[in-house]
């Protein structure tokens, strides 16, 4: 462990940053309605990189993006992501049921992104 210090504070800020989104990423209403598309991978891929910082690589920022892309959550959902300034300021209470329960099934996917693989 004390050889890696680097990948281990990774590693932390990554979890941080896993449960920062599985509980504030996606919100708002009854998650069929809100109009719009769903926002591009590279949208979502680009809020990631500006709201982790250097927590995470390109290549976990493009894989989060394409697990939110590809997740069961409503475009509403990954909208409301996107657009967000701050999505710390996202209330889960703010989440439909659907999109709860599409949130807790993110959390592996998430993790096997940002787990170093290589």
């Amino acid at each position: 462990m004390i050889a890696y210090p680097r990948t281990r504070r990774s590693a932390i800020a990554a979890a941080s940053l896993i449960t920062l989104f599985t509980l504030t990423a996606c919100g708002g209403g009854d998650g069929g309605s809100g109009g719009g598309d769903r926002p591009s991978v590279e949208d979502i891929q680009g809020q990631i990189t500006q709201s982790s910082g250097d927590q995470v690589t390109e290549k976990q920022a493009t894989c989060l993006a394409k697990t939110y892309y590809d997740s069961d959550l409503s475009d509403k959902a990954v909208r409301l992501l996107v657009e967000a300034e701050d999505v710390s300021t996202i209330s889960p209470e703010d989440l439909s049921k659907a999109d709860q329960k599409a949130s807790k099934e993110l959390y592996e996917p998430l993790v096997k992104c940002l787990s170093p693989a290589e």
